[in-house]
């Protein structure tokens, strides 16, 4: 009798918290992969990891942003002048580390902080979890972005390793996250606050974030006008300490971006400062991106006419025949120090235009804030593709210098969201299901599972 009723409560606890167990266990999964990484991955393979974390160590020991550092300044990278928050959060945890091991070698520091950028991670995942829930109703729906992105080969890979992205992602993420919360008006004044202080911070890490703020903004003042007389009453009634808080915080962040930014504009006309703006001739030449200009790059930059004439392809083209293929290796593969493209992206390709395609057929009607998080992905892939484009122009085409899957990273949580969504409005079943069973086998067989398979065979000294 007694193991009747224990098996009828773990039914019961089963059937009330399934959804909850299995992200726990996805989580659980995503963690144990991204620990193992950080505790097991050799040095300098991670994306400029060697130079963040060196950097980092000498932001711990200041409390504000050191003046001499060699390495930024052998490799043209004025701190002052450029996103430092990063490696000052960075410099807070080697601070905190080493109160509890203070004989710790830099192999440990590196590793805690590997660690660190775990949590980063995770509390990425955490957030597209929250912003599939926000735009799904179904349980097991709403797991599947989460799924997604922690069997994305790139976004894992990162998450075991000291790079800037982590943090800057997590940021984006949470940031689009209060974004959609604030526009459903459940708590506009918090929401808003919270959007603007993440993105705010995204923006003190990495300067490519500013397009994402800007789109962000533009869309919440649209929004704000466009309920501006129901939401008079609603502020005045959610107005109390904590949003003073958190404005007094987004005030403080507001500012430091105006110190850094603004200031750039006024004294360098650029955001951020070029090389011989900052540091004379002969540092620049010899620095890592001058040394790559001068052997990499054409002699004269293509305009666009001169690029078609040469048979190059125009944007449009480009787009299509080329950024979609190769921001999908270096997304669902590995682009680091060391890379790893696997002969699964040609179905990745596909499963992308079959998603959309179903998005046309099946999606008759989208409300404001799908509009919007498909105009945010819109536009910050434009001027991605548009930085990738320029870029091509200056060193010719082929070369991808600049195309970086992780880049594409800071609004990944739409897509896998929008991706769900899609899914879910399918109305025949075996296309839904069909293409579900589709999407996760091609996951698991080109995700972390794969790169595991041949840990030690293709990844062998990959590892330490």
């Amino acid at each position: 009798m007694d193991e009747k009723v224990a098996s009828k409560q773990y039914i019961q606890i089963w059937q009330k918290h399934n959804a909850k167990l299995v992200l726990i266990l996805l989580l659980i999964i995503f963690s144990a992969y991204s620990v193992f990484l950080a505790t097991h991955l050799q040095t300098a393979i991670i994306p400029d990891e060697t130079y963040r974390f060196e950097v980092a160590t000498y932001f711990a020991d200041t409390v504000g942003i050191p003046d001499d550092v060699p390495i930024a300044y052998s490799s043209g990278d004025n701190l002052h002048r450029n996103p430092y928050l990063g490696y000052w959060l960075y410099a807070r945890a080697i601070n905190i580390f080493q109160l509890f091991q203070p004989a710790a070698t830099e192999w440990q520091t590196l590793a805690a902080l590997r660690v660190v950028n775990w949590l980063f991670a995770l509390g990425t995942v955490v957030f597209i979890y929250g912003l599939s829930k926000e735009l799904i109703s179904n349980k097991w729906w709403q797991l599947f972005p989460v799924f997604m992105a922690t069997n994305t080969l790139m976004f894992v890979f990162l998450s075991g390793g000291v790079n800037y992205d982590n943090p800057t992602i997590f940021a984006c993420t949470a940031a689009i996250y209060f974004f959609v919360r604030a526009l459903k008006k459940e708590n506009f004044i918090i929401d808003s606050l919270a959007w603007a202080i993440f993105i705010s911070v995204a923006c003190l890490i990495k300067y490519s974030i500013l397009p994402l703020a800007l789109v962000l903004a533009i869309i919440w003042f649209v929004d704000l006008i466009r309920n501006r007389k129901t939401l008079q009453l609603e502020s005045i009634k959610k107005w109390h300490w904590g949003a003073i808080v958190l404005l007094i915080i987004l005030i403080g962040l507001v500012f430091l971006n105006i110190a850094l930014y603004g200031v750039n504009l006024v004294k360098f006309h650029s955001l951020t400062p070029a090389c011989i703006d900052t540091f004379p001739q002969e540092v620049c030449a010899s620095s890592f991106f001058g040394m790559r200009h001068n052997e990499m790059a054409l002699p004269e930059k293509l305009t666009l006419i001169g690029a078609f004439k040469q048979g190059y392809p125009e944007p449009v083209r480009y787009f299509f025949d080329e950024w979609v293929r190769e921001m999908l290796k270096r997304t669902y593969g590995i682009m680091g120090e060391k890379n790893y493209f696997p002969n699964t992206i040609a179905y990745f390709q596909v499963a992308l235009f079959w998603v959309l395609l179903l998005g046309f057929r099946y999606v008759k009607k989208l409300d404001f804030i799908k509009t919007s998080l498909m105009i945010i992905f819109g536009f910050y892939t434009t001027v991605l593709v548009a930085m990738n484009y320029n870029s091509e122009l200056i060193y010719g085409f082929n070369k991808y210098v600049a195309l970086q899957g992780r880049y594409i990273f800071p609004v990944i949580s739409i897509a896998f969201s929008l991706c769900a969504y899609i899914l879910t409005k399918v109305r025949n079943k075996y296309i839904r299901y069909g293409t579900l069973i589709a999407l996760i086998a091609l996951f698991l067989y080109g995700g972390p599972v794969r790169f595991l398979w041949y840990y030690n065979s293709v990844f062998a000294d990959w590892f330490i």
